[in-house]
């Protein structure tokens, strides 16, 4: 590939067909400016400001993808997530400082089934808002049913934990057949088959939703770049996602405008959803908060086991990746001494006991396993799409959040569960269910929250735009999301339209770039 590279350079043919992907791979690598600049001069790649211009084409590319299916036929819901890119001058001056750029990155996300009249009839919606008044307590305590369900995932989670982590279990025969029928035998609800999600990403928004009005503009924003009128924009259902301070903006934006003259001042079209991962991410902290403790008065707690392992991050605000292995460590850990004696140290009432007889390091031990297991329960239905065991672990960290302090996600989880009873239609309600998760391999159990895709696509959006690119961000919506595009459409770009897409392009420039 390289000597036709350079051959085709030393004969001048303008044609880029293979420097072209080259130089794209090498650019979104981290390669530097110098030395793509080198492999230019050589014939082996375009040159730097080529590469630019294609991701320029391919998000535009993705913009209009993501309009077709905004007004197409298909169902969709629009997930979007503040990203903070902090812009550091290399010689700082009172006049030319440190800044920080808030902006709004967006996805439009299709849902391949349901039927699309019924989920955007905004009459069947709105004719349910207000039925909650009608709820109890009961709704959201967890039930004897939920209890039972736990204690089989539980069981489940440990075997499973003990099939991949016991000493010497790599050694032990068909392990890949128990494996299997433990899988097969974790209680499920309603899992969703295995698909690929199509996932369009829309652009970086100059504007920071992390207010109301910021969510205002970012809705506007979305009605105007898809094409359709404020009345068709507002005739139909809008299901939107985002974490816990989008949709309390959503809310309180709603209820102070609800005495405006239009649909779509008043937002009452608009359906706002707490994404899964952000509930995942506070869970770590609640675990953490809960059990951290003093190395010192509890060699039984999180503290002592991160000081075991060296672990440096700071654990009044943890990393969640940092958290969830410390989590699943000490899970272990304490698995493998119990022995899989699930009555014995999964049950809160062996921890109570044990409080009455005076052994609070076992109780904590108990309570950390249980706590641990429920998150681990959590994850699992994610990776499955399972809806019905995510409304029963919400009834659970209801309660686990209001414990540690974390009220605003405590309020989240009611909040969900009571939308789910009596605020939402059945065509509505199934649509939001399968809204929640993306599958980008079609493979099952390789489900994840929609957000946590949001939030790789934001990593993508910080790597992307370095130097020079970082202060044109909000300015240039579509080339902040190069990444996130390229999984996606770079078969399409390249083994579909590569040859015209390069040709059009070398007729602006020299064969090599």
């Amino acid at each position: 590939m390289a000597v036709i590279c350079m051959c085709v350079f030393a004969c001048n043919r303008a044609t880029n067909i293979l420097a072209l992907p080259l130089g794209l791979f090498l650019k979104i690598s981290g390669t530097s400016e110098r030395v793509l600049q080198l492999l230019s001069n050589m014939g082996l790649t375009v040159s730097s400001s080529t590469v630019e211009r294609l991701k320029e084409c391919m998000s535009e590319d993705a913009v209009q993808l993501a309009i077709q299916l905004i007004t197409g036929p298909s169902l969709f819901f629009i997930i979007f997530d503040n990203i903070n890119i902090y812009l550091r001058k290399f010689q700082e001056r009172v006049s030319n400082r440190n800044s920080m750029i808030h902006a709004t990155n967006v996805a439009v996300i299709g849902i391949s089934e349901g039927d699309k009249e019924k989920v955007e009839d905004l009459d069947a919606f709105l004719a349910k808002r207000g039925d909650r008044i009608r709820a109890t307590f009961a709704d959201v305590r967890p039930t004897k049913e939920d209890g039972e369900h736990m204690r089989q995932a539980f069981e489940c989670i440990i075997a499973e934990f003990l099939g991949h982590y016991a000493p010497g279990s790599k050694s032990w025969s068909r392990r890949t057949e128990m494996l299997e029928k433990i899988t097969k035998s974790m209680p499920r609800n309603r899992p969703l088959e295995p698909e690929v999600s199509d996932t369009r990403p829309t652009g970086v928004f100059n504007v920071n939703e992390g207010s109301k009005k910021g969510i205002i503009q970012v809705i506007d924003q979305l009605q105007s770049k898809s094409m359709l009128t404020e009345e068709e924009w507002s005739s139909k259902v809008r299901m939107m996602q985002g974490d816990w301070l989008t949709s309390n903006n959503l809310r309180t934006a709603r209820r102070e405008r609800k005495d405006n003259v239009s649909v779509m001042t008043r937002m009452e079209n608009v359906v706002q959803l707490s994404a899964l991962w952000h509930f995942a991410l506070n869970a770590t902290h609640m675990i953490v908060r809960t059990h951290f403790r003093n190395a010192i008065s509890d060699p039984a707690s999180l503290s002592a086991h991160k000081g075991l392992l060296r672990r440096t991050w700071d654990a009044n605000k943890p990393n969640y990746a940092a958290a969830k292995a410390l989590i699943c460590h000490s899970l272990i850990a304490r698995l493998l001494r119990c022995v899989m004696i699930v009555d014995k140290f999964t049950q809160v009432d062996r921890a109570r006991t044990a409080q009455k007889a005076g052994d609070d390091w076992l109780a904590h031990e108990i309570y950390f396993m249980r706590d641990a297991l429920l998150f681990f329960v959590f994850e699992d239905a994610v990776s499955m799409a399972d809806a019905g065991v995510m409304l029963r672990v919400l009834k659970f960290w209801a309660l686990s959040f209001r414990g540690a302090s974390q009220h605003n996600y405590a309020r989240e989880c009611v909040e969900i569960l009571l939308q789910w009873k009596y605020e939402l239609p059945d065509a509505l309600r199934k649509a939001l269910e399968r809204s929640w998760f993306v599958n980008r391999w079609g493979r099952p159990g390789r489900w994840i929250a929609a957000d946590l895709y949001l939030e790789q696509c934001n990593f993508w959006v910080k790597v992307s735009n370095r130097k020079q690119h970082a202060r044109r961000l909000p300015d240039r919506t579509g080339t902040a999301r190069l990444h996130c595009v390229w999984k996606r459409c770079h078969y399409r770009i390249y083994h579909e339209e590569g040859v015209s897409m390069c040709r059009s392009l070398s007729r602006h420039q020299p064969s090599h770039g």
